[in-house]
């Protein structure tokens, strides 16, 4: 799995995580999306001009913060998160 596939589903398994993903064009500096709490919801931004490679980078580097490790996910997913 790669590509849109993969960040398909990162998508999927950030929503098991009550994660909001916002997508949005971003227009300001050189990043390409982070992690922030917005009125108390853990928030992940994604520039969604960024390439795919550059998104899924972003969504896994948030979801490594979580505890994966009971958790049975598709092999290319842990391999995006666990590094």
């Amino acid at each position: 799995m790669r590509g849109k596939a993969l960040l398909d589903a990162l998508l999927e398994v950030a929503r098991t995580r009550e994660l909001t993903v916002r997508r949005e064009s971003m227009t300001r500096g050189t990043s390409a999306g982070g992690y922030c709490v917005v009125k108390g919801v853990p928030t992940v931004f994604v520039d969604e001009r960024a390439s795919v490679e550059a998104q899924i980078e972003i969504l896994a580097g948030v979801l490594r913060r979580y505890d994966w490790r009971d958790v049975e996910l598709p092999p290319a997913v842990r391999t995006a998160i666990v590094k």
